[in-house]
């Protein structure tokens, strides 16, 4: 366990849960290292096939960026800062492993920047989201300008980065900024079952589909792409067997 993110792996799925329950999750430097420590171990392992993010405590799953430690960096320390935080969330979405976020109370600034990173968002009733920088003369910039528009729209991305507003879970569902919205005693539960579901599709097929998700390209070029992603999923042991099963009934 580190200081900053606990880590367990639950049968083939690793929950990674953000451990700073006294600053609300806040991340800093640290956590961002493990996170990547983390991504690498388990794209490696062979074994894990999911990844499922959450928050320690009652009160938020992620505040944002530790403001307190940020405000004591240098100008090139916040740009390198800055730069991590942003590689790491890109780490994460461009993972061949996919993602299954678990979100509960306050999801803010860079904590929803983390959530917007991952492939499913689930969260429980009472959650509160919002990109409050441009209130503080900043803008998000872990991600979000590019993920959130993607998400629910250019028009409503702009109006919550630009307002910076809060909004709750029965919104955030609506508009698309998330998946499924449950009770709070399920939410890791359910998190961790969708996850379970996820690492026990064929690897391969999740691999190339994730890839192709991450890239925007012209058709011509996507007609192309996921032609060769078939036939390479295809071609794997793997995919024969579920067809088989399958064809058997």
């Amino acid at each position: 366990m580190s200081s900053s993110l606990a880590v367990a792996d639950i049968g083939p799925v690793t929950h990674l849960k953000l451990n700073r329950p006294k600053v609300l999750n806040a991340l800093d430097d640290a956590t961002f290292d493990v996170f990547l420590a983390e991504i690498a171990r388990v794209e490696q392992s062979g074994t894990q096939g999911a990844i499922v993010i959450s928050g320690e405590g009652a009160k938020a799953f992620c505040a944002g960026a530790d403001l307190d430690t940020v405000k004591k960096l240098t100008g090139a320390e916040k740009r390198r800062f800055v730069e991590k935080a942003w590689s790491t969330l890109d780490r994460l979405a461009r993972s061949p492993i996919p993602s299954v976020v678990a979100l509960h109370g306050y999801v803010l600034g860079g904590g929803f920047e983390l959530a917007l990173a991952c492939d499913i968002r689930i969260a429980s009733t009472g959650t509160v989201f919002g990109l409050p920088e441009i209130a503080l003369g900043g803008v998000p910039a872990f991600g979000a300008i590019q993920r959130l528009p993607k998400l629910i729209g250019q028009g409503r991305a702009a109006e919550l980065m630009l307002s910076g507003r809060r909004f709750d879970a029965s919104e955030a569902l609506t508009m698309g900024a998330i998946t499924k919205v449950t009770e709070a005693d399920a939410l890791l539960s359910d998190a961790l079952a969708i996850a379970t579901q996820l690492a026990e599709r064929p690897r391969e097929a999740v691999r190339y589909l994730k890839l192709a998700l991450a890239h925007e390209i012209d058709g011509h070029l996507a007609s192309s792409l996921h032609g060769l992603i078939s036939d390479t999923c295809h071609r794997d042991p793997a995919y024969q067997a579920q067809i088989g099963r399958f064809a058997r009934g």
